[in-house]
């Protein structure tokens, strides 16, 4: 392949990509001369540098392979600890009778959480290592997590090993998985994302009554145990099916369209930047970040990703107790949770088909691009914190009813949080609206004193 050379002296030149602010030119008589402003023109019409290998190909045999593998790692790095987390909760209530009905749920709830929370370790290790051997590291993690928690004697000691342990072993593995078809699909990025995620359903829709089974015939030990040769296998295998694309050489390619989330960072970095916008170091900056929970929008929508997250894993954990409690057999309330979970499969698959044809840049137009990190870390911190006390919530709760147990606690408590985030999506959008209106009346305002000093101009000239 060739490479790009200046046309007058034949020296090679680098041409400029698409994405590079350069200087905008003005003239001064016969001379050329630099302004010191960006030009937004010459930005969408430079010559662009395309790395092949950068072009995502939107399908072919690899792209679908690493979207298998990404399906194969969702399909059980969550299921230990939350959708098949209720059968362990009934069997360990059997196992530990004297401990409560919070203190098991918080098994599970601190091995979700740390999923989440441990997403740096993930993010940084990929980075250094790479997807494939940072996946194969939290399989391994995975396994052994299982194996430990299999010679248990107390509850303490399962806080660390399917709880800590195993949430460090699924965040390794998680992140990458979610990100590697982001590297092979860009039209189809949402479809992609939503099969791999589809994993989560069909994983629990076969592992819920499986585990049940196994429960049953060797107890909850060797179950563990054997989950942990499952999460060897099957992960492992797709952890070979995640990869990166590299880089290759570059050649030169009609400017492809700039899109919303860069124009947005573009329009920022073209326009003058207010005393909030410019990025401060240091625990200045970090107190300026802050600022953004005086943001009606960003709160209702933070409290949102709260409160659902809250009532989130509640029917996961008390599906078996409860099936027990109303008089159905344990094996049913399995297979009542594999459906709650596979159930879910459909609408991950048909919201990724929907993220492909609807804006991508949500959290962009209403934040502001220089905020766009600080807003989904925030968001993910809540979810997070909804995770971990939500089930042990509603445990102390349903032990709060004892001697005359009684689930209507814990069944409000679900759903009256799961209406809480949707009532906060509701005020979000009240608040959009708003915000909505009041930039048009400022615009407006704007174009009447423009056109006012045109014609205050014009009569100034005559």
């Amino acid at each position: 392949m060739t490479r790009a050379t200046a046309p007058s002296s034949g020296a090679e030149e680098t041409p400029r990509t698409s994405r590079e602010i350069v200087p905008a030119q003005t003239f001064e008589g016969n001379k050329t001369l630099k302004s010191s402003a960006p030009s937004i023109l010459e930005v969408s019409q430079s010559p662009t540098l395309v790395d092949i290998s950068d072009r995502a190909p939107d399908g072919g045999f690899r792209a679908w392979m690493v979207v298998l593998g990404s399906f194969l790692i969702h399909s059980f790095c969550f299921a230990p600890t939350e959708y098949i987390f209720g059968i362990f909760e009934h069997h360990y209530m059997i196992m530990y009778p004297s401990a409560s009905h919070g203190s098991i749920a918080f098994i599970g709830a601190l091995g979700s959480s740390t999923t989440y929370f441990a997403g740096f370790v993930s993010g940084v290790t990929a980075d250094k290592f790479g997807y494939r051997f940072t996946a194969l590291l939290g399989t391994a993690v995975m396994g052994i997590s299982l194996v430990l928690a299999s010679f248990a004697t107390q509850v303490w000691q399962l806080y660390l090993t399917q709880g800590v342990l195993f949430g460090i072993g699924a965040s390794l593995v998680y992140y990458p998985a979610i990100g590697a078809p982001s590297y092979w699909f860009d039209a189809k990025r949402g479809l992609a994302l939503g099969l791999a995620v589809s994993g989560t359903g069909l994983g629990g829709l076969g592992l819920a009554p499986a585990t049940q089974a196994l429960m049953d015939a060797v107890g909850a030990n060797w179950t563990l145990r054997a989950l942990a040769l499952f999460c060897v296998v099957v992960c492992g295998a797709a952890s070979f099916m995640i990869t990166e694309r590299h880089s290759g050489e570059k050649v030169p390619e009609p400017a492809p369209p700039i899109s919303d989330v860069e124009l947005g960072q573009l329009s920022e970095k073209l326009s003058p930047k207010t005393s909030e916008q410019k990025k401060l170091k240091g625990i200045a900056g970090f107190f300026a970040e802050l600022k953004v929970f005086k943001d009606l929008e960003f709160l209702s929508l933070t409290f949102a990703e709260l409160a659902a997250s809250i009532g989130f894993l509640i029917p996961m954990y008390y599906f078996q107790t409860y099936s027990l409690f109303i008089g159905l057999t344990a094996e049913k309330g399995a297979l009542i949770a594999g459906i709650s979970s596979g159930a879910s499969c459909l609408g991950r698959i048909a919201l990724g088909y929907a993220a492909d044809r609807l804006p991508k840049t949500l959290v962009v137009s209403t934040f502001g691009a220089h905020q766009l990190s600080t807003v989904i870390g925030f968001m993910y911190a809540a979810g997070g914190i909804g995770m971990l006390s939500g089930a042990p919530i509603a445990g102390v709760l349903l032990d709060s009813t004892k001697p005359n147990i009684s689930y209507l606690p814990v069944i409000m408590t679900a759903g009256c949080t799961l209406l809480l985030g949707a009532l906060c999506i509701s005020v979000w959008v009240f608040f959009r609206r708003i915000a909505k209106s009041k930039k048009r009346a400022v615009a407006a305002a704007e174009a009447a004193a423009a056109a006012e000093a045109r014609v205050g101009a014009n009569d100034a000239r005559r």
